[in-house]
Parts: structure tokens; sequence; C-alpha cells
């Protein structure tokens, strides 16, 4: 037999009564909970009965029938508000809304710990537990069939047949799919999560409900690091899913995203050992091929990307910050990724560019390299990335494909920059060779203080005259008058070039005189 809120009002020894929702007499009551935040939908389920002393409860007439009719949507069993203590006088249009959804509304006497009736419904409740409690092993025993292989691809599929309801693990990032599912989520849906996540600056609720055409559905958080949640759509749209069911299978199917991430982390390690040693030059042009081709990159061509990563404001840094590459545990196309200093650098095939891989989704300016075929022109096509970063930052751009995005005001190609460079600055690059001097580290740090000869100099760790001296130098070797402001324009634009040349924005001058001998028109 049932317990409902009848059977509440009926029990002599809680003193409750009704004083709206007449209708929802009947209503089964399968737990009862105290609760005192603004959103209660959110951390309480279905059947369950919210008991408040009404400390968050609003005291004017619209909040109090909108509170109504999020607790009717969540399917919550009834609201008891402790008499006497903070809860303001019911208003017509609550007790109105009340009526209409059948939603139970009561008054429990001062006197009646809200502990009692928790125990009340927890004794009535304890009949209906070894039904749970046995599902709740069918869930484990699930797990237990589909650890490893093709079997977990199933996994989703048999814990909903449990369920009765279809699941999906979605990452938080992006709205990406993380496990196989036989049913997809549909577009607006997956829009409204994404707009849920950045409401709740990525901190989900315990319990997430959004109604469809079809049904209410559930999103229920999935691990620790708040990158996923399971989605629980009802087969039927009268059903409400069991709460405590759906958490069970959110962390059975945490335990397998755990899994296969960890399988792609050590994927991934290999993969960014065999980046960097390309790079490096570290590797044979066949031995890099056939490690490749292991990883999924046949034959070419591939193109580069890159990014500096920044945190999203609409995120919590403990999720902004690498969150994008953390979601590359779970893409599903063939790369390499790595990083070099604070630049991160990814590595795909030129079709699966061209497919979409989602770019334009993230919160990131990122850097294209135009096409490459042979391995060898890897530290190439990195640079080219760098550039096109740049071009897309100076324009403001998501994303720029080296060569097909101009900046207002740097070169347009690295042939372009190098030409600058060896017009602007050259002479230095030369004279800081053969002498194994700083004079370009002296110009970008004047630069970067502001033009201040004292804080220059401290970045320095020189004299100021000393600095003064440097530039005098630079001005004579230049033949220019550091005065003059399209001057420094010109000299500061070509050091910012220098640094995407060099691989670096602050220039060393050891890197940038060696770097002379492979500008054109003048070396090599």
């Amino acid at each position: 037999m049932k317990f409902t809120v009848q059977s509440l009002i009926d029990d002599p020894l809680i003193r409750t009564r009704l004083v709206a929702g007449q209708a929802g007499r009947d209503r089964e009551v399968a737990w009862a909970h105290t609760c005192e935040v603004e959103d209660p939908w959110h951390w309480l389920g279905s059947g369950d009965l919210l008991m408040t002393d009404g400390y968050s409860f609003p005291s004017d007439a619209d909040g109090q029938a909108n509170f109504v009719r999020e607790l009717a949507r969540a399917n919550i069993a009834g609201l008891a508000l402790g008499e006497g203590f903070a809860a303001p006088p019911l208003t017509p249009e609550a007790i109105a809304a009340a009526e209409d959804l059948g939603f139970p509304i009561m008054l429990t006497a001062r006197a009646v710990p809200f502990v009692t009736i928790a125990r009340v419904v927890a004794d009535a409740a304890r009949g209906r537990g070894d039904s749970r409690a046995s599902r709740i092993l069918r869930l484990y025993e699930i797990l237990r069939r589909t650890q490893g292989g093709e079997a977990g691809d199933r996994l989703l599929d048999q814990l909903g047949t449990e369920l009765r309801a279809s699941l999906n693990v979605v990452e938080l990032r992006s709205g990406r799919p993380l496990l196989p599912s036989t049913t997809s989520i549909p577009g607006p849906l997956r829009a409204s999560i994404l707009e849920r996540v950045r409401e709740q600056r990525g901190q989900l609720s315990a319990f997430n409900r959004f109604k469809t055409d079809e049904a209410s559905v559930l999103l229920v958080p999935v691990g620790a690091r708040n990158m996923a949640a399971l989605l629980v759509t009802p087969h039927a749209p009268t059903d409400a899913p069991d709460l405590l069911l759906a958490q069970h299978a959110a962390t059975i199917a945490g335990l397998e995203v755990e899994r296969r991430a960890a399988r792609a982390a050590r994927v991934r390690a290999r993969a960014a050992e065999l980046a960097r040693n390309m790079l490096a030059g570290a590797i044979s042009p066949d031995a890099a091929l056939a490690q490749m081709r292991a990883h999924g990159l046949r034959g070419g061509p591939w193109r580069v990307l890159v990014w500096n990563e920044t945190p999203d404001d609409s995120m919590e840094p403990d999720v902004a910050a690498g969150g994008l590459v953390e979601s590359l545990s779970f893409v599903e196309w063939p790369h390499l990724y790595t990083s070099v200093d604070d630049t991160h650098l990814l590595v795909v095939s030129d079709a699966a560019y061209d497919s979409g891989l989602g770019v334009d989704d993230f919160d990131v300016s990122v850097g294209v390299s135009q096409p490459l075929a042979a391995i060898g022109r890897l530290a190439d096509a990195f640079r080219e990335a760098r550039w096109a970063l740049e071009s897309a930052r100076q324009s403001g751009a998501q994303s720029a494909v080296y060569g097909s995005h101009g900046s207002y005001f740097m070169p347009n190609t690295v042939a372009e920059g190098e030409v600058a460079v060896q017009r602007l600055l050259g002479p230095l690059l030369t004279y800081d060779e053969s002498n194994e001097s700083e004079l370009v580290r002296s110009l970008q740090v004047y630069f970067d203080a502001n033009r201040s000869w004292q804080e220059g100099s401290r970045r320095l760790g020189i004299h100021k005259q000393t600095l003064v001296y440097r530039l005098k130098k630079i001005e004579e070797i230049l033949g220019v008058d550091l005065r003059d402001f399209g001057v420094q324009a010109e000299l500061y634009l070509a050091l910012r070039t220098l640094g995407l040349l060099t691989g670096g924005d602050d220039v060393n001058p050891r890197r940038a005189g060696s770097s002379a001998g492979r500008l054109p028109n003048g070396s090599s």
C-alpha cells in the first residue's frame, strides 16, 4: 500500500493540514527532506516531500506562484511549511496555482519537528526499499558485464532498459556525446543544456530538468570534474525517472567515461612524444609516418592548429583552465596533441579539418596552418599556425588560416615577415650575433616598459645610463631617431614579427641572432 499526502494528513502524530491543492491528496510520498535553497526542485526529485521553514520561500505573489509551479513540474510530492517560522503568508496567487495543478501545500504545527515526518515516511518506504535495491544491483551487474572492448558501447542502452529511459552522456563544454548510445540528443535540447551550464557557471545542480515536446528530461552531473552529465529521457512521457537510480546510473557512466579517458590519455602521451620529436627533428620521416599511421593519421595531408588557452569567464576557473585540452580526451577524430611553452599544438588530417572539428565552438582564438604533405615540414607548419593565430588576434576573428586571413598591420605570411624583419632589424641582429650584445633584447624591453628608462633598465638588470647608451647605439646602427613615433611603431611591429619567427614573443638575443642567418636578403 502506497504512502500518500492523505496518509500524512491522517496521521495525528505529525499534525499537518492541507491548505491548498486539494486534488493532490493521492500523490505518493516516497521520501521527505528539508531544503532551504532558492531552487529546491534542482535538489529533490519525483515523489519527494519538500519540508521547509520558509527561509527561501518567496514573499511576493508571482514568486510564490512560480515556486509552486516549479515544484509541480519536478513532480515533487508536496510542500510542507513549518508554521510560526520564516515562511511568509500564502498569497491567493500561490493557492490558485496549487489548486490548478493539484499540488499539495501543507502547514505543519510548530511543535512537530520535521525529523518526525521524515521518520514516518522512511518507515513507510522501507517496504519499497527491497525492490529498489534489487534494481540498483542489476545496474552494477550491467557494468560488470560490459567492461572492456565493444561491450562498453552497449552500456548506456542496457542501463536505459533498466531505468525505462533513453540515456546519453554529454560533454558540458561543447555538448558532444561521450559514450555510444542508440539515441541522439535533439539540437534544441543540447542548446538548452549548454545554456544551463553557462547560467550555473559550470557547477550543475544535483538534478536539472528540461521540458521537451515529448517529455520532461533529467540531467545529472557525472564525475567530480564538472565535465559531463547523464541525460535521462523517459520512454513514456508520463514517467518520472527514479532519482536514486539515475544517480547510480550517472556514477556507472562516470566510471566508463574515466576508463575511456585514461585509455585516451595513454595514447595521447605517446602522440605528444611523437609530435615533440617531429618538431625537434629527432625522428626520421619514415619512422614518424609509421607512428602517425598507428595514431590513425594516414597518408596526409595534415593541418596544424595552435591556440593559447585563456579562462572562460562564464565558467569556474577549475573548469575553464585547460578545458579545451581536457575535452580532447573525448573526441573521435585522430590527432596528435602537445604544448610548446604556452602554445597548444594539434595535428589533424586535412580531411578532418575540412569536415569541421568545431573549432568555432572553442572559447579561444585558433591559428591554422596550410595543409602539409611532408612530415619534415611540421616545424614550418607550426610556425604558419602561430602566424595565423596572431592574425586572428589582430583581426578579432575566432580562427584564421595561414595566408588566408591577414592582419591590418602584421605581415600576412612568414616570408613577408622575414623580409620585414630583415629590412627593419637586420643590422641589429647581425650586430648582436657578431658582438654577443643584447641590443634587440634591450629595444624590446624598452617598448614593453612603455618606453620608461627606469623601468626598462630595472627589467634588464642594468644601469639606466647603460640603457641610454644602448638605445643611442641602436639609432646609430639603424640610422633612425627613436623619438619619431612612426619609427617606434615600425620597430615595435618588427619585434612582434621576430617573436613569431623565432617561436616566442620574448626575443632571446642569441636565438634572434641565430635566426638572422635564415632571413632572406642578407644571408642564405
